[in-house]
């Protein structure tokens, strides 16, 4: 199964990209799905391939290309060629950095007379280090592959390298030659790439030096492609998240007016002007956002509650009473459930409280009840008391503001209240 992730930043990829893949033993699949994923996205932008077989699960890598393209018909017609390491790096019998990079070039030029759109290469070179000079010669064929090939040939390439056979200095060094770095699945453009030059005439530490701070400087100026796709993916996942949510809270709140028609249209009411005052508060966008979907769903719970107590007409009995303030702690049992909908699950458990400890049902005060509860508090009362109930006629918009100013600090906020009836409730048209 296929890291998609890989697939679609390997898709970003292009000629000129010279990438390595640094590999331990253990990463088996995340190192087949990384080369897997490279084939696949250079075929099917008509390049043509080169695989160089190595250390790697051979294998697992042609599964892998099974399972997404015409594996067979692609190597048939020439598009990807599979090759052993003596065939395609030491036809002589031993690696030669120039008659490679010469190749390289006549291959990318027989791609483009074939028709293809570029050429890529992706071969495994630890096993240079079996020379006796087989590290200089590896730095050798990079430095040359960075030199004369990318930038002037429709060539990319991933240079495989098992990092455990490498010392810490050899790593080092292979690093600063790639601009581009794949490790444990993920591939991240590379600030510590030192660009080639004719060094001959230069101080090269001091170059390095320079060099690397410049990298790093252009690095942080500019966000790489790759962290760009994963940005962009990530707010396309948030967005979907919020809209599913947002969908789901709404089906609960019409479930509510289902089950008591003296509802109808409460809980989007609550949710919007508490949403107002939250916004003349100047809280946090996130807060203002909590407590508009908290206000939507803040009475869920009266859903078990029976349509008899609900409705009926006259004076509620102790125990009727007692069940009914059950419903914030339905509706907290509901939503608590779900980790996105934690806060909001807090909010509606405590919209019942009341500044003076007298609330339901933990009995919380003052400060201790969170904001957005105490706004809560403050709407749900308002609109109840402008809205016809079966036990008594509504009351007016000024009536109601009287009625909340006349429990300022026993059970509503003093703050709160005065914002909310300043700023929106004086406004509002009930």
């Amino acid at each position: 199964m296929f890291v998609k992730s890989l697939l679609k930043e390997m898709k970003l990829t292009t000629t000129g990209d010279h990438m390595v893949l640094l590999y331990d033993d253990e990463d088996v699949e995340l190192n087949a799905d990384a080369i897997a994923s490279y084939i696949i996205s250079r075929i099917n932008k008509n390049e043509k391939c080169f695989y160089i077989s190595g250390d790697m699960n051979e294998e697992m890598i042609l599964n892998k290309l099974e399972s997404s393209i015409e594996l067979e018909e692609v190597i048939k017609k020439g598009q990807l060629s599979i090759l052993e390491k003596n065939d395609a790096y030491s036809k002589e019998g031993k690696f030669n950095p120039k008659k490679m990079i010469k190749l390289l070039k006549n291959l990318a030029e027989e791609s483009l007379e074939e028709g293809y759109n570029g050429f890529a290469i992706t071969g495994e070179i630890s096993w240079v280090l079996e020379y006796e000079d087989g590290f200089q010669r590896i730095m050798d064929y990079e430095y040359m592959l960075n030199d004369e090939i990318f930038g002037n040939y429709p060539v990319s390439a991933i240079c495989r390298y098992n990092k455990k056979k490498f010392s810490s200095k050899m790593v080092k060094n292979i690093i600063e030659v790639h601009p581009i770095i794949i490790y444990k699945g993920k591939i991240h453009e590379n600030p510590f790439y030192t660009e080639i030059v004719n060094t001959k005439k230069l101080n090269i530490e001091k170059y390095q030096v320079e060099s690397m701070l410049k990298n790093i400087s252009d690095f942080s100026n500019r966000k790489s492609r790759f962290h760009q796709e994963i940005q962009k993916k990530e707010k396309q996942y948030k967005k979907l998240q919020l809209n599913l949510l947002e969908n789901m809270i709404v089906s609960l709140s019409g479930l509510l007016e289902i089950h008591d028609e003296y509802t109808k249209n409460h809980s989007q009411k609550v949710a919007d002007i508490s949403k107002m005052i939250a916004q003349a508060m100047e809280l946090p966008k996130e807060n203002i956002s909590q407590i508009y979907y908290a206000g939507l769903v803040h009475d869920i719970g009266k859903t078990l509650i029976p349509r008899e107590i609900i409705n009926k007409k006259g004076k509620l009995s102790k125990d009727e009473f007692e069940i009914i303030k059950k419903h914030p702690t339905h509706a907290y049992k509901a939503l608590v459930k779900s980790k996105e909908l934690n806060h909001i699950a807090n909010i509606v458990l405590q919209h019942h409280e009341r500044i003076d400890g007298k609330g339901y049902p933990l009995g919380l005060k003052a400060d201790d009840i969170l904001v957005e509860s105490r706004i809560l508090s403050i709407v749900d009362a308002y609109d109840a008391m402008t809205s016809h109930r079966p036990y008594r006629k509504k009351l007016t918009k000024e009536e109601a503001i009287q009625e909340i100013k006349s429990n300022i600090g026993k059970q509503f906020d003093r703050d709160i209240a005065n914002i909310a009836i300043k700023e929106v409730l004086d406004n509002f048209k009930k």
